[in-house]
């Protein structure tokens, strides 16, 4: 697996400049390294509000509208997660007209920011202290979300992601370019770095695999089975990627 384009510095297989004085005493100059984090299903478990916040809507679709739809099940839920919002309503309640889908999505939007708002914290268990953690260790972060602008601007405000995260890059301000081909383009202007995608669905597996860098699956997160083959290594828990991380890039 191609690792980067490092010219600088002694190197090893992977292609990342080796730096015996690195923080935590790495084999490598970890300030080289950019982990490309996904955002729900890897940082938040995002089930916590979204469900609640279809339900809700579906619930209104019937009352309010007359539209007919079923609640969908958690593991449906689960499979939007991920997806564009035009994705997951030509799923759901593909008979609604353009304009009620995009009100209906705004509904749902602010269904789940109200629930932040009034205390819901949505953030698995541990995470802050694992990006407290990998920051320590001297890795560089950002966020690559399918996701609206809104979106996440509200979640960079309400989670203080500028702590830990360099960029909150969200898909839609790409003109909704896949994640890979928007990876393919931050990687080209910065290509000196060595990047490792860490996500829990197929459009960041595809990130990864398309742009030759490595990928830790979060099987913690909403992937269905298979989804996530051809990953380098694969995480149970948040808590298990610090030392996933270090594995796969200090030699």
């Amino acid at each position: 697996i191609c690792m980067g384009n490092n010219q600088a510095g002694e190197e090893n297989r992977t292609g990342i400049p080796k730096d015996d004085t690195a923080v935590g005493g790495s084999k490598v100059d970890r300030s080289k390294i950019m982990l490309v984090f996904d955002y729900d299903g890897t940082i938040q478990e995002t089930m916590k509000i979204y469900a609640p916040a279809v339900l809700d809507m579906a619930k209104r679709l019937r009352n309010i509208y007359g539209y007919r739809v079923e609640n969908p099940g958690y593991a449906r839920m689960e499979s939007w997660l991920g997806l564009r919002n035009e994705e997951m309503w030509e799923d759901f309640a593909p008979a609604l007209s353009a304009d009620a889908r995009a009100a209906a999505a705004a509904r749902v939007a602010a269904y789940m920011r109200a629930l932040v708002r009034e205390g819901v914290d949505p953030w698995y268990s541990g995470t802050r202290e694992i990006l407290d953690k990998l920051k320590a260790e001297g890795y560089r972060m950002m966020i690559l979300s399918n996701s609206d602008h809104e979106y996440a601007d509200f979640n960079r405000d309400s989670f203080e992601t500028d702590k830990w995260f360099e960029r909150y890059v969200d898909c839609e301000s790409w003109d909704w370019q896949s994640k890979a081909d928007v990876l393919s383009s931050i990687i080209a202007d910065n290509p000196e770095m060595t990047y490792v995608m860490i996500g829990d669905r197929f459009n960041d597996r595809e990130a990864a695999v398309k742009n030759h860098i490595l990928f830790i699956a979060c099987d913690y997160g909403y992937a269905r089975a298979g989804e996530l083959d051809e990953a380098d290594a694969r995480a149970h828990s948040i808590e298990e990627l610090p030392e996933i991380i270090a594995r796969l890039t200090d030699y």
